[in-house]
C-alpha cells in the first residue's frame, strides 16, 4: 500500500515497475468501488461500474500481498541488529504516518463541520496510533477516523512482525512463520474458533487480539512467500519456467480477474480474494515483468501516488458533496458527473499529496531523524574520547 524507498544496506535503486502498476490498479479498484455510490441506481453506466468493480475491496488484499513481497525485497540484505531494526521501524513510520496524519486531521475537520460523535477524540487518538477501535465488525474492527485507515492498522502490525523477526538473523523467517502459526492457527484453535474467513472470526475480547488473529493477514504471508521464492534463484527459475508454458500465465490471470468480476469466493480470506490477489501478483512478478519491457508511464505514476489516492478519495468525495450542499446545489453532489469530478480531483489532490506529504515532508522528517541520531552518537564519541562535545556528521540515507 505504501511505496518503498529502500532501507540502509538494502537500498535498491531499481524500482519494479510491475509492482507500481499493480499498486496503481489496486488503488483505482478500491477508489472506484467507493466513489460509485454517488451514481444513482438509474444513471447511465451504474450497472456496468457495479459489474466491473463490485469486488473493489479486493484491492486491499492485493495491497497486502504486495507489502509482504516488498518487506522481503527491501530487507533481504539488511544485517541483523537492534540499530537496523529500529531504523526499519523508523523509516516505515516516517513513510506512512505524516501523510496519514495530515489527511486524517483534515478529514476530521471536515467531519466536524458535518457531525461528531461523543468518542471522536479517543477514536482519532487510537486511529493515529494504528489501534483498532472496536471488537467488530471483522476485519475492520471499528474502522478508523479516516475509514480506510483500518487497513493501515494491519500494515503497521505486519511491519512490527517483520522487525521482530529481523532480530533473529538467519532464523528470522523461521521466527516469522512461527509467529504466524501461533497467531493465525494456534490461538484460534485454542479458543475453538479457527477459520479462514476474515469476516467470520469470533470475538476474543480485545480489538488488537482480534486483529492479529484475523485471517486477512494470510494475504501478507502470500507476499512473503513470493518474496522468498523471488530471492532464491532455483525456485524462481522453476516458477518462471512453469508460467512460461504456453497459456499458463494468461489463464491464471484471466481466472483471477474473473473471480473479482464475478464475485466468486468474495472476501478478505486467503482462499477468497487473497487467492486471486496472490495469483495476479505471482503472474506479474514471475512472468510479465521480464516480458513487458516498458509499462505505460501513466500507470507507473498511478502506482507512485497510490497511497495518497487510497487516503484521499473518501475526503475528496465527502468534501465535494459538502461544498455543493453549502452552495445550495445538492443536485450536483450525485450522479455520473459527480463521480467523474471526484475521481479527477482525487488524482489531482493525490499528486500534490505525493509531492508534498509523501516526498518532501517525509524526507524532511527522515533527515531530522538521521541528524538527531548522528548528533547524539557524535556527542557520545566526542565525550568518550576527549571529554568535550564534538558533533559528528554522517551521510544521510533516503
Amino acid at each position: 500500500m505504501v511505496q518503498e524507498h529502500g532501507l540502509g544496506s538494502a537500498i535498491h535503486e531499481s524500482k519494479l515497475n510491475s509492482i507500481q502498476v499493480l499498486r496503481g490498479i489496486a488503488a483505482l479498484y478500491v477508489t472506484i468501488y467507493h466513489l460509485k455510490d454517488v451514481i444513482r441506481e438509474d444513471d447511465p453506466f451504474r450497472a456496468e461500474i457495479d459489474f466491473l468493480f463490485a469486488s473493489g475491496p479486493a484491492g486491499v488484499s492485493l495491497f497486502f500481498v504486495i507489502s509482504g513481497f516488498i518487506m522481503v525485497y527491501i530487507t533481504r540484505n539488511t544485517k541483523p541488529s537492534l540499530r537496523n531494526t529500529a531504523r526499519f521501524i523508523g523509516k516505515r513510520l516516517i513513510r506512512i504516518w505524516p501523510a496519514y496524519t495530515v489527511i486524517t486531521l483534515l478529514y476530521c475537520f471536515l467531519q466536524s463541520r458535518l457531525t461528531l460523535n461523543a468518542t471522536w477524540f479517543s477514536d482519532l487518538f487510537q486511529s493515529l496510533l494504528f489501534i483498532p477501535l472496536a471488537n467488530e465488525p471483522s476485519p475492520f474492527f471499528g474502522y478508523a477516523t479516516l475509514n480506510v485507515g483500518w487497513s493501515l492498522n494491519y500494515e503497521v502490525y505486519f511491519y512490527l512482525m517483520i522487525a521482530f523477526s529481523m532480530l533473529f538473523a538467519r532464523l528470522r523467517w523461521y521466527v516469522f512463520f512461527l509467529t504466524i502459526a501461533v497467531t493465525l492457527i494456534g490461538i484460534p484453535y485454542y479458543h475453538g474458533v479457527f477459520t479462514l474467513k476474515a469476516d467470520k472470526v469470533a470475538n476474543l475480547g480485545t480489538p488488537y487480539l482480534n486483529m492479529l488473529t484475523n485471517p486477512i493477514i494470510w494475504n501478507f504471508v502470500f507476499g512473503v512467500i513470493a518474496g522468498l521464492i523471488y530471492d532464491y534463484r532455483p525456485l524462481k527459475e522453476r516458477l518462471s519456467n512453469f508460467l512460461s508454458i504456453p497459456m499458463i500465465a494468461p489463464t491464471i490471470l484471466c481466472l483471477a480477474v474473473w473471480q473479482f468480476i464475478s464475485g466468486f469466493l468474495g472476501g478478505f480470506g486467503p482462499l477468497e480474494w487473497g487467492m486471486g490477489s496472490a495469483a495476479i501478483f505471482t503472474v506479474f512478478i514471475f512472468y510479465y515483468q521480464k516480458r513487458i519491457q516498458k509499462f505505460p508511464p501513466w500507470l507507473v505514476k498511478l502506482g507512485d501516488i497510490s497511497f495518497s489516492i487510497y487516503l484521499l478519495h473518501v475526503p475528496v468525495v465527502v468534501g465535494l458533496a459538502f461544498a455543493f450542499r453549502k452552495l445550495g446545489l445538492p443536485v450536483f453532489g450525485e450522479g455520473v458527473a459527480m463521480f467523474l469530478l471526484s475521481l479527477v480531483l482525487t488524482f489531482v489532490a493525490s499528486n500534490l499529496s505525493y509531492e508534498y506529504l509523501e516526498i518532501k515532508l517525509s524526507s524532511y522528517l527522515r533527515q531530522w531523524f538521521h541528524a538527531g541520531k548522528s548528533m547524539k552518537l557524535g556527542e557520545g564519541i566526542g565525550q568518550e574520547a576527549t571529554g568535550a562535545q564534538y558533533p559528528q556528521r554522517y551521510h544521510k540515507h533516503r
